[in-house]
Order: structure tokens, then sequence, then C-alpha cells
């Protein structure tokens, strides 16, 4: 119940409630000119603590309060790439809403910041930096701190066109052209062109091969057991992008038979020229250790122009070209979901959108026949 009071030429209003720990406390406020502004002001604050609006709370920074969430719930629980992604949210975060607090932040002057970082970013980069402050506002919310969640409907559509160079892919023929011609230079004295045949052949991502040990290539039951990748930044393991991504990836019997003679010769170079890896890398240059990102796109690009492919291919690249010849051969979309460890379903439909809707018009071409087949008079 509130209370008014005339201090000098203002009015005051005092306000007793239970907390939430069952103590009976007082919220005060004065500076009010007028006793019905005070009764107004009071009337909302009655009304926010009815809903369980925690309106004792103190306001902070919104960046200080992503800062401490992101490393509350993110740190050590994400890989580092990850949390790196979290922390350039961040970096936005004291860039563009700098002074900004969790309570006074409304959703046009939220709308205004974003719309100024989208107007020089893509419109996935804009989503996502919504997407990780809208995250870090539902404990807010649900402890009943704030009131509102000001990036709930934000539009978050960029004007600059994303980097392209990691969504090209090749057609059926080009991909299958690359393969057979990789596979020709297979030589365990060179671990980058092995690598460009197991990617193409699995759409496995790069952190993924890298990490790939001897000993998670099944020879028995034709599989390659994906568990975990490896952090160039911290020399060691890493988990995998998510728990989706801990899967089994089968293979044909022809292509094990090229990884099996691949592994036996490398055996043999090893121990010819005394080289120790740390761990029993597959993808391992006597030379130069590790295969780099760079060295494999490298390697990539000096392939598809012996071939004389136009396209300009990364790795990632790689990944989608196998992920679209499944799609085109048919292979049911659940099925290849599984298979590249997306975390979802829908991920993969969004990604590979150009893929389906192709596959979708040919099926509309081939139930036509069906159904003419099925109306054709006798």
């Amino acid at each position: 119940m509130a209370r008014f009071v005339k201090r000098g030429n203002v009015w005051q209003y005092e306000i007793s409630y239970k907390d939430t720990d069952g103590k009976y406390k007082k919220l005060r406020k004065s500076g009010f000119s007028k006793k019905s502004e005070a009764i107004a002001a009071a009337g909302e604050i009655e009304s926010d603590l009815f809903k369980g609006f925690n309106a004792t709370s103190k306001d902070i920074l919104l960046s200080d309060y992503f800062e401490k969430w992101i490393n509350t719930y993110k740190k050590d629980k994400v890989s580092d790439k990850t949390f790196n992604i979290y922390l350039y949210s961040l970096k936005i975060i004291n860039e563009y809403l700098e002074g900004a607090t969790v309570k006074t932040l409304t959703r046009s002057v939220y709308q205004e910041k974003l719309n100024a970082y989208s107007s020089k970013h893509s419109t996935s980069s804009t989503r996502k930096i919504n997407i990780h402050i809208h995250a870090a506002l539902s404990n807010l919310l649900d402890e009943g701190v704030i009131k509102m969640d000001f990036t709930k409907g934000a539009v978050t559509i960029g004007k600059v066109k994303p980097k392209d160079e990691e969504d090209k892919y090749l057609n059926f023929e080009e991909f299958s052209r690359l393969i057979q011609f990789v596979r020709e230079k297979l030589n365990p004295l060179y671990a980058t062109p092995f690598m460009v045949y197991i990617a193409s052949l699995t759409g496995m991502r790069y952190s993924e091969l890298v990490g790939l040990t001897w000993d998670n290539v099944n020879f028995d039951n034709n599989y390659i057991n994906v568990k975990r990748t490896w952090d160039f930044k911290n020399n060691s393991f890493a988990p995998t992008k998510n728990k989706e991504s801990i899967r089994r990836i089968y293979l044909d019997g022809n292509t094990l038979y090229e990884i099996k003679k691949y592994k036996l010769s490398q055996e043999k170079l090893f121990k010819k020229y005394k080289v120790n890896p740390p761990h029993d890398f597959v993808f391992y240059n006597v030379r130069d250790g590790l295969v780099s990102n760079s060295s494999v796109n490298k390697q990539i690009r000096k392939l598809c122009k012996k071939l004389e492919i136009n396209e300009k291919l990364t790795c990632h690249g790689l990944r989608h070209s196998h992920a679209s010849m499944l799609i085109f051969e048919g292979i049911n979309i659940l099925y290849i979901s599984k298979r590249l460890g997306h975390k979802s379903y829908n991920v993969t439909m969004s990604t590979y959108a150009h893929a389906i809707k192709e596959l979708q018009e040919q099926e509309n071409i081939n139930m036509k026949k069906v159904l003419e087949k099925l109306s054709r008079s006798k």
C-alpha cells in the first residue's frame, strides 16, 4: 500500500511490500511537483510488484551484464571458437550500446543501434548479435529484474552481402572429377591432397578433419568416428561444434581401401624418417606437421585450376559440395543432417535451400509423370 507525503515543495511516495525472501521492505521516491504525479508513479511500481517485477534491483550496464552472463554460462562450456563469437558480441555491445542499461533501454533505441550496426554488416552477423543479447536477457526476465525484452521483434536485416566463398559448391560432374583426380595423387609425403579427398567424401568440417586420429577410423565396420576437433590456438584437442556433431560417418569399401592403403604407406614413411607425431594424426606431413586451413584451401584452388573448374572453392566448400551431391542423389535430408553433424534438421534445410529447391523442381516433373500415368484412360 502506498503512502504519500509532501516534503517542502515536492511529493514523495512510500510503498510497503513483501520481498521474495518474505521480509517487509519499503520503497521511497520523492521529487514529484504534484501529488497526482507521485500517485501515478507509485501505481506503476505497485502494478510491477504485483506482477513479480523486482523493482528494487539495481540497474546495470548491458555490457557489464552480458560479460558476466557469458563468463557464467558460456566460458568453458562451449568451444573456444564459439566463445570468441560471444566475445565479439560483447565488443559490439561496448561499441554500439555504450552506457545503455538493462532497465532503461527501449525497443526503439535498441533498434536504432542495431540499424547502425546492420548498415555495415550482413544479416547473419546482425541476427547473431540479437540472438546473443536475447538469450542473455532471459534470466533477467525470469527473475523480474526487467519487464520487457527489448530484443523481441527486432529487425535484423543487414545491408552488406556476406562473404560467399565458403557457400560455393561444385556440381556433381565437377565434384566427381575432383575426387577422381585427387585420388590418383594420394601420397603419404603430402597429407593435404589426402585431406581434400576425405573432406569430399565425408563432408567433415576442417577442425574435425585436422583432429582426426587413426584410432577413430574403423576399418572393420566402415566408418569414421567424429568425437573431437583440434584447436591450433591452444595446441590441443577440443570439443565438437555441438553434441550432434559427435557422429559416425559411414563410407564405401573402395574409399576405405584407399584410406587403409594410405595408412600403411604413411606408417612406413614415418618409420623411415623417424617421424613421431604427438598424436596418431591422420593428416600429418613429414616436414610441416598438421595441415593448416590455408594449405588445404590453397591445394583445392590448385586442383580446381588444373581441372579448369572456375569455382573459388574452400575446404568448407567441399562440405557444401558433399551435402549438395547427396541431396541431388535423393538421399533422405534427415540422414544428411545427421551425417553433417548439424545441430538441427532446420539448419540443413536453411543451409541447402538452393539444392532442395532444385530437387523439388525435378520432383515436380516426376510427380507430373506419375499423375499422367494414373489418369491415363485405358
